[in-house]
């Protein structure tokens, strides 16, 4: 599925590169998922505590950030991939999708769970030394030669759907307090999944002054999800055209993925929205970089 907010379906022209943002919760690391052109994603390391950037590996296929986490510390990277060729269909050992954990921004395997297919996949990290994998008991193995070393693994108790009801729930542990559920009905074949009542989702600032809004809905299989910022103390709202995510970073800034470029922003008096550009990935290409002794080993 893709979000029509960022990929602006029906519009002629190029489209940007699509961010996503994981946040460690206890170091001021982040993890930035860059997709595209088509089909290829680039893994990049951000210090948010003074602003560097690392860029990592490219993958050719997909990550599906909504299934992926970040431990605590921000050291290991959990994620769910997809690569789709003649090969990996043939593929009986590694299969065409797996959930892994690897040392970001690389994306070489330390632990390995072959999946088989793209239903559920993925996992949350508990803690620095154990997740929760998003997986069946019959694909709950890991590979003989990414065996997890100093991880405990739970697999959970229900295990369904794609990437809900997953990532509500790291949206949930992430403080996005659901205000308003998400009613959808399935109307058949062609018309498929249309919203009735869309998600509202809203996540306070540090001070409590300001608020994140998040508004998520579905047509056919077209996602939508519109971010907002609301002022408490002037009760005035900001959409946020185009953003594919908007979050506090662990500094309690406003940060912005928007059009392919990250910035901070800033709410003045009267609800206006000042953005400053602090990092621009529109012109990465996708290249080829092996991985350093550090993020193959435990």
């Amino acid at each position: 599925m893709q979000n029509v907010e960022v990929t602006r379906k029906g519009h002629n022209g190029p489209v940007p590169p699509r961010l996503s943002i994981l946040f460690a919760r206890e170091a001021p690391i982040a993890v930035i998922f860059r997709r595209g052109p088509s089909k290829w994603v680039q893994v990049i390391t951000w210090n948010t505590a003074d602003d560097t950037f690392e860029p990592g590996q490219w993958f050719h296929g997909k990550i599906y950030d909504r299934r992926s986490d970040l431990s605590l510390d921000g050291s290991l990277l959990l994620y769910f991939a997809q690569k789709i060729t003649g090969r990996s269909l043939k593929d009986r050992e590694y299969t065409y999708a797996w959930t892994a954990i690897s040392r970001p921004p690389y994306l070489t395997a330390l632990a390995l769970w072959p999946k088989g297919d793209c239903w559920h996949g993925g996992g949350h990290f508990l803690d620095n030394s154990a997740i929760e994998l998003n997986h069946k008991p019959n694909v709950a193995n890991s590979h003989p030669n990414h065996q997890p070393k100093g991880i405990r693994v739970e697999l959970r108790n229900h295990v369904h759907g794609e990437d809900d009801p997953i990532f509500s729930e790291r949206l949930e542990r992430d403080g996005w307090k659901l205000k308003q559920e998400w009613l959808v009905e399935n109307r058949g074949w062609e018309e498929l999944f249309r919203t009735i009542q869309p998600e509202l989702r809203e996540k306070v600032d540090k001070d409590g002054k300001m608020v994140i809004r998040l508004t998520r809905s579905i047509s056919h299989l077209y996602y939508s999800e519109i971010f907002e910022i609301v002022d408490n103390e002037w009760s005035h709202s900001s959409r946020i055209p185009d953003a594919s995510w908007v979050d506090w970073d662990q500094h309690g800034r406003l940060v912005i993925a928007q059009n392919g470029k990250i910035y901070i922003g800033r709410i003045h008096e009267g609800g206006h929205l000042d953005k400053q550009e602090l990092h621009d990935l529109t012109s990465n290409k996708p290249a080829f970089l092996p991985s350093p002794q550090w993020a193959r080993e435990w």
